[in-house]
């Protein structure tokens, strides 16, 4: 009886040895992949944010140096209108008392 017990113990935990060693080699190969994603995102991103600087300042160049007054004389005033703003009024119905 104890030879039966140990027939089945021994292939039971070299089976088990052999999957923990694949999940661990998985979940390295997983963590890589999320990196290299991570990376590609960041890329991606610093790229867009450099089309975007380089739209705006095409678009600048290509206004007359009164409208380029205009543009910056309004948007001065919409950044001091908007700085004064109230909150809207769900986030002062849910915002916590003291």
């Amino acid at each position: 009886m104890r030879r039966i017990k140990i027939r089945h113990v021994l292939p039971l935990a070299i089976l088990l040895f052999t999957l923990d060693s694949a999940v661990v080699a998985q979940s390295r190969h997983v963590k890589q992949r999320e990196k290299e994603l991570g990376q590609k995102e960041d890329d991606r991103a610093a790229e867009q944010s450099a089309a975007d600087d380089e739209a705006k300042e095409r678009f600048m160049s290509l206004q007359s140096k009164s409208t380029q007054k205009e543009m910056k004389r309004y948007k001065k005033m919409s950044k001091r209108v908007n700085k004064n703003r109230r909150e809207p009024f769900f986030k002062r119905i849910f915002r916590k008392r003291r």
